[in-house]
């Protein structure tokens, strides 16, 4: 298997051109295990005609999206000729996603990662009352959570600093029953009005140094509430 190594901020994967009748599932956990694979967050795969991300997280799941893994998806296309435009589309589960590559070299991309949407057919919840600020009692612990799709299911829980109790709950937040596809979860320290912290534990492969989608969700939420201007620095 001929494959590429890479990462967006700290954010890996293991790149590969798609071919039929492979258990990608089953190969994502071998392939991202850190001891006995390659190691990587997750697993993307190359399908041309037309091109499309296929994306699985290191437990095997499935995820619609990957902002990080999408930059690295459109320099694998470019360095394999895949593409010769600097400005083209991608297939993915949340849809058609717009690439332009603004320099080689540095390799830099923009991606138009769509909208925010509050919608709780997207994030998979259990019930229809709204996400927009919800409590939550996780153990012993309330929270206070926006959880919203930008690509795929995000939580935002605003801290003061990442030493808060909150943080060792990540993953009972990412597993709670509201979520019916568990929910990526950001927690977000607001640093001044043009810079936030982010730290993601990822539903399918834990603790990550970057997540795309959640900075996205996490600049979203903290500008609707007033934390932040309309642009904002977001420290990984």
């Amino acid at each position: 298997m001929k494959f590429l190594k890479m990462h967006g901020c700290g954010n890996d994967f293991v790149i590969a051109d798609y071919k039929e009748n492979i258990d990608y599932s089953n190969l994502a956990i071998k392939i991202c295990d850190r001891y006995v694979g390659v190691g990587a967050d997750g697993l993307i795969l190359v399908k041309t005609n037309p091109l499309e991300m296929i994306y699985y997280n290191s437990d095997g799941s499935r995820a619609p999206m990957c902002g990080n893994g999408i930059r690295c998806f459109a320099l694998y296309c470019y360095y394999n000729k895949i593409v010769n435009d600097l400005s083209f589309d991608v297939l993915t589960l949340a849809g058609t996603m717009k690439i332009e590559i603004k320099g080689l070299n540095p390799f830099n991309v923009m991606v138009n990662m769509g909208k925010a949407i509050y919608d709780n057919s997207l994030i998979k919840a259990y019930d229809d009352l709204s996400f927009k600020g919800r409590i939550i009692k996780v153990n012993d612990l309330e929270v206070k959570i926006y959880s919203l799709f930008t690509g795929t299911i995000h939580t935002v829980v605003f801290v003061d600093d990442f030493n808060d109790k909150v943080l060792d709950y990540a993953k009972d937040i990412s597993d709670f029953y509201l979520f019916r596809e568990k929910t990526n979860v950001n927690f977000v320290k607001i640093v001044d009005k043009d810079t936030i912290c982010v730290k993601t534990f990822e539903r399918g492969c834990g603790w990550t140094f970057a997540c795309g989608t959640g900075c996205c969700a996490s600049v979203y939420v903290a500008n609707e509430l007033g934390k932040i201007n309309n642009e904002a620095n977001v420290i990984l």
